[in-house]
């Protein structure tokens, strides 16, 4: 089976000079855990996650998973000077840059077999000159089981 069959054709996309605020809004709001990054000339130069969100937040000493929504927070100067950070740090300076992609004359195989190496959730699907044309997750390779 070629990724054409099971791949996401409308893509949330995340613009690479996009805060983390903006980012992490955007995945929220389409209820996906990342997204491929575009440049202003829309190519894919990159990849953000939920993960790489994250992992900016663990860099904070008051960071807790279950300290996150609490309103204390919202007291804390701390934390409001570690939100403007991440409200000023752009998406190109924390994405996974070069991402791996597939085309969509691959076969699901190979994309699983990519994500399985690599530890991937999802694969930007791009065509012969290598523009975004959809993307395949985990879950799509899955359902075409």
């Amino acid at each position: 089976m070629l990724i054409e069959k099971i791949m996401t054709r409308n893509v949330v996309t995340i613009d690479e000079n996009d805060t983390l605020l903006e980012a992490a809004k955007t995945l929220r709001k389409n209820r996906v855990s990342g997204a491929p990054v575009l440049n202003e000339r829309g190519e894919l130069v990159g990849i953000i996650s939920e993960a790489d969100l994250l992992k900016v937040l663990e860099g904070f000493s008051w960071y807790s998973k279950f300290l996150m929504f609490l309103h204390i927070l919202d007291e804390n100067e701390e934390a409001q000077k570690d939100f403007e950070i991440v409200n000023s740090t752009k998406v190109a300076d924390v994405m996974s840059k070069k991402p791996r992609t597939v085309k969509v004359n691959d076969s699901v195989y190979d994309a699983a077999s990519i994500m399985h190496s690599n530890g991937f959730n999802r694969l930007p699907v791009v065509d012969e000159r290598e523009k975004l044309v959809g993307i395949v997750a985990r879950a799509d390779i899955i359902a075409s089981l």
